[in-house]
């Protein structure tokens, strides 16, 4: 017979076992003791497979499933459950049915009778590798468990034996590697764990293929203190391990949130109960990363976690990674600052005598922050590059962290100003630059101060007057940074970037559509609104509303918001039309841009102040509401000020004030100035026009 033949239904002269199949199926769902004996009784071999079922002839395969035997090192042995006592597509035979469908005294007896039957159906793996005890486990079925466990210890012959073969029933694994206490640590099952472990009290030793062992499954699985405490106290030289090289402590400190309240000190419960097992654990790092526990908890930002592991074991922060990243990198890269502070020994939120020494800590975590990686960077260059500007921030103010790290040199030769600036993010930038003993004119490997990579990162063509890069730039010159040594000429000739005329002209092409929209708008809507003015006529034809200065304020606001809006497409025309040459597109395109943003605000004054007009008569608070509401428009300028007045005040503290008093409020003037000078045009003109009488 061919040993590939595979077929959907029993052959004729196999009809009685066809029958049999669902009835024995179902009487072992229903733990139909009389029932399994009479059916058990009938036929050999005696469980059959039910009608349907897509099996191997038994003579074709011998047997199916795999199993682990409780030699850990051991190649995975072959199950004894043969096709022809499956009763499932899963290949569980009889037995592995009973044992998952119930604990009672029935389905108990019923197990009794199969064991009785097929007596090696015990130790028998389905298609996973699962015996009966794994089934049982997961089903819930603490009885039923118990109740194997003493089938195997009678089929042992009891006594030391019985023992014996009890443990060894209990150590049968899957093809996963796992024993059934995997199954009960899972399932959460203190009384299954109880049972087992009494079996054998070394089965938390026995780890699953992963490498995962049931203290570290239990701990992974959070809230399971209880079940790990349970199974230390019957053996306290149970596994601790865990997949890749990971330990139960790497669990632990994952679950860092779980925490309890201890005199003001909220710490890890988890991580406190296993690192009074086994302290040793602290430094044992995983296969695939090198990562310690500290480094996890770093990582995480679980600060107590991270206090409690130190209190342990000081020297962990001093342990890299793989690539060589120590924990102050890891807590910088995710930007976790109360991290990176309790690594460098400057955290004293924890009081508590006996769980901290703040003085002893800061003693043994003071070379933290001298700590490089393996591309010989410090913390603060890893927060830079990263741009994590809280980390950056709170490094740049402190006080005792020294010139050296501030001003270290990473295997590129970059300090930290030079990532910042090459990362062009003002916001890294200015808490740098605030400190006084970074060095403005240190050079990289490749010669170039961070005013050199400044000029190679400005953008050329058109860009935004806030553009961070050029900010940068300009504060950098402003604060006497100097270029490297080098030609000038050379260096441009190896870095000046041209304006690429294809790009610029499809940018102002683009661009010219949007603001060309945005001004034919306010056009439109300015011109409508010249001859719609608020209020009604007199008999004379002029509006009644005509001698209010508001509504002086409307018009010349709403004949500016058209002018500016006119001028902006006339600038526009000029910036879209490619034979114009692009120095002057550019040039029109920025004129155009500004008018419009004049023309806006303009039309906003003459919104507000045609509402003033119309409603102030009858509903003054109403009126002023709706003036103030409207100034809200012009958040975009407070936002302006914020960017210009922060460089400032950056080069404020590093120039000092002598040097330096004049150029916040010139600046600010500045903005102001550049932003609001349509409002200063209309009130010349309002304020000119009451005194001369003319309306």
């Amino acid at each position: 017979m061919d040993s590939k033949k595979t077929t959907t239904q029993s052959e004729p002269n196999d009809g009685v076992q066809a029958q049999l199949g669902p009835e024995l199926l179902m009487a072992a769902r229903h733990g139909d003791r009389d029932r399994l004996k009479r059916l058990l009784g009938t036929v050999s071999p005696p469980v059959a497979l039910p009608v349907g079922e897509v099996v191997l002839h038994v003579e074709d395969v011998e047997t199916v499933g795999v199993g682990v035997d409780d030699d850990d090192d051991a190649e995975p042995t072959a199950a004894v459950v043969t096709s022809a006592e499956a009763v499932t597509v899963a290949l569980d035979s009889v037995l592995h049915v009973v044992a998952s469908s119930g604990d009672e005294p029935a389905f108990l007896e019923s197990a009794t009778a199969v064991h009785a039957r097929a007596s090696h159906l015990l130790d028998a793996g389905n298609g996973k590798g699962d015996t009966p005890l794994h089934c049982a486990a997961r089903a819930g079925m603490v009885r039923m468990v118990s109740h194997l466990l003493d089938l195997a210890r009678r089929g042992g012959g009891g006594g030391v034996a019985g023992d014996a073969a009890a443990r060894a029933f209990a150590r049968r694994r899957n093809s996963k590697g796992e024993t059934a206490l995997h199954e009960a640590v899972r399932l959460g099952s203190k009384a299954m764990v109880g049972a087992l472990m009494s079996a054998d009290p070394e089965l938390a030793r026995v780890v699953a293929a992963d490498g995962g062992s049931p203290l570290y499954l239990a701990v992974s699985l959070g809230r399971r203190d209880d079940i790990a405490r349970l199974l230390h106290e019957h053996d306290r030289g149970l596994s601790y391990a865990g997949p890749d090289g990971n330990n139960a402590l790497h669990a632990a400190v994952q679950k860092g949130k779980e925490r309890y309240e201890f005199n003001d000190l909220s710490i890890s419960e988890t991580t406190k109960m296993i690192l009074g097992w086994n302290k040793d654990l602290i430094k044992q790092a995983d296969r695939h990363r090198g990562s310690t526990p500290l480094h996890v908890a770093a990582s995480w930002g679980h600060h107590d976690v991270i206090s409690l592991l130190l209190d342990a074991d000081p020297s962990a922060a001093y342990q890299p990674d793989h690539d060589g990243a120590f924990p102050i990198h890891v807590a910088a890269y995710d930007g976790q600052v109360r991290a990176v502070s309790i690594l460098l020994g400057l955290d004293n939120h924890r009081k508590c005598a006996g769980l901290c020494s703040g003085e002893r800590r800061r003693r043994d975590l003071r070379g933290c922050a001298e700590l490089r990686d393996g591309r010989g960077r410090s913390f603060l260059h890893v927060a830079v590059e990263e741009q994590r500007q809280s980390v950056v921030a709170y490094a740049c103010k402190l006080g005792n962290l020294s010139p050296a790290v501030m001003n270290m040199q990473d295997d590129d030769g970059n300090t930290a100003l030079h990532l910042a600036v090459k990362a062009g993010n003002m916001w890294i930038f200015n808490p740098l630059m605030e400190r006084r003993q970074v060095e403005l004119n240190l050079t990289n490997n490749k010669g170039e101060t961070p005013l050199d990579i400044s000029w190679i990162e400005k953008p050329v063509g058109v860009y935004f007057g806030l553009n961070q890069r050029v900010k940068i730039y300009k504060l950098l010159k402003d604060a006497n940074a100097k270029q490297g040594n080098h030609r000038w000429d050379l260096f441009l000739k190896k870095h000046n970037k041209k304006v690429d005329e294809e790009v610029e002209g499809k940018k102002l092409t683009e661009s010219a559509q949007t603001i060309g929209v945005g001004s034919v708008l306010i056009a439109t809507v300015a011109f409508a609104a010249a001859f719609a003015p608020p209020g009604d006529y007199g008999d004379d034809g002029a509006p009644r509303l005509a001698d209010r200065y508001a509504f002086d304020v409307f018009i010349i606001a709403n004949t500016l918001a058209f002018i500016c809006a006119g001028l902006s497409v006339i600038s526009l025309t000029y910036a879209g039309v490619a034979a114009v040459d692009m120095r002057t597109r550019m040039i029109s395109f920025v004129f155009s841009a500004s008018f419009m943003a004049c023309s806006a605000r303009s039309l906003g004054v003459a919104f507000a102040f045609g509402m003033y007009v119309v409603l102030a008569p009858v509903a003054r608070t109403t009126a002023i509401a709706a003036c103030v509401i409207t100034g809200l428009a012009l958040a975009d300028v407070a936002w302006f000020i914020f960017v210009v007045a922060a460089g400032e005040v950056m080069l404020l503290k590093r120039l000092g004030i002598a040097r330096a008093w004049w150029r916040l409020p010139f600046a600010i003037m500045a903005t102001l100035l550049m932003q609001f000078w349509p409002y200063i045009v209309i009130v010349v003109v309002v304020l000119y026009s009451k005194i001369r009488g003319v309306h």
